[in-house]
């Protein structure tokens, strides 16, 4: 009775061990996705900020038996290179720009010929600028005496002045409101700063026409909406707002829900949702500000 007991445990544990070595000879063997790891690569998860070069080296090396003939490159879900090829090694250069997502995840992928697929994968996540919000500030046309007209963004702060105190800090003074009603400009609040040569505004000795410092700020008319606007939180979104070559020297014909990147003189890039527009000569204008820190 125990020779049997002895000899079916043995039949059984040879049984599993003849299992055990099939399954393990069956696992495939996957090609493989490396990065280049030379210095100026991404390796790796890292940190960006936006606007930075992000260069890739993709290693392809198959199995050593079967072909590789597919490789993929997907970010954030969406593909952007789905290529056929038919090779037992590969690699792939290329770069990309940081934008304005807080995480970007890219996705490599490797298919040989029988079916494995291998995928490898970096998380780029960025690290964006600090910014100054001003959730309002008012400001009066060139004949309002109870409303400053200028303003600046020095120091982290959006300071107002009237015109005289304003000829006093002109190194500072960033933007200026004023209303337009001429023949070739009717009925126009608008948004200008001392180096944008509008003159015939603004009267007397301290009027920007006689500053010997004149700051120049420019203006891009964005598609954000003022919830978007509301909504940011960093420098991201600033600077991909702003269109330097379709700027302008002066926001004309402002209106209520519109944003305005701009561009100071001391190369702080910001964004202006404008809240509301009353009156004319003697009117006022509201807005709200994002800017980069200083």
């Amino acid at each position: 009775m125990k020779r049997i007991v002895t000899l079916c445990s043995l039949v059984l544990f040879a049984g599993l061990i003849f299992s055990s070595c099939t399954k393990e000879e069956d696992e495939p063997v996957l090609p493989t996705v490396a990065f280049n790891q030379l210095e100026g690569y991404i390796t790796g998860d890292v940190t960006a900020h936006y606007g930075d070069t992000l260069r890739f080296g993709i290693i392809l090396q198959s199995n050593g038996e079967d072909n590789l003939v597919k490789f993929t490159i997907k970010a954030n879900e969406e593909t952007l290179l789905d290529s056929t090829i038919n090779t037992s090694s590969f690699t792939f250069d290329f770069y990309s720009i940081k934008g304005i997502n807080a995480t970007d995840v890219w996705t490599f992928s490797a298919t040989d010929i029988a079916g494995n697929i291998k995928t490898a994968t970096v998380t780029i996540t960025g690290q964006f600028g600090q910014i100054n919000s001003f959730t309002t500030i008012l400001m009066g046309a060139q004949d309002n005496v109870a409303t400053e007209s200028f303003l600046s963004f020095s120091d982290n702060q959006a300071t107002k002045y009237f015109q005289a105190s304003a000829f006093d800090n002109q190194d500072k003074i960033d933007i200026f409101c004023f209303y337009e009603n001429t023949a070739t400009h009717q009925n126009m609040m608008s948004l200008g700063s001392p180096g944008s040569n509008i003159t015939g505004i603004f009267t007397g000795a301290s009027s920007p026409d006689n500053y010997t410092v004149k700051n120049l700020t420019r203006f891009y008319k964005t598609t954000l909406t003022a919830a978007q606007f509301d909504a940011i939180e960093n420098d991201a979104i600033i600077l991909d707002s702003y269109n330097a070559a379709e700027s302008r020297k002066k926001a004309s014909v402002l209106a209520a829900g519109e944003v305005y990147a701009i561009y100071t003189q001391s190369g702080l890039i910001g964004l202006i949702k404008v809240i509301a527009v009353t009156g004319e000569e003697t009117g006022t204008l509201e807005i709200a500000v994002k800017i980069q820190k200083q």
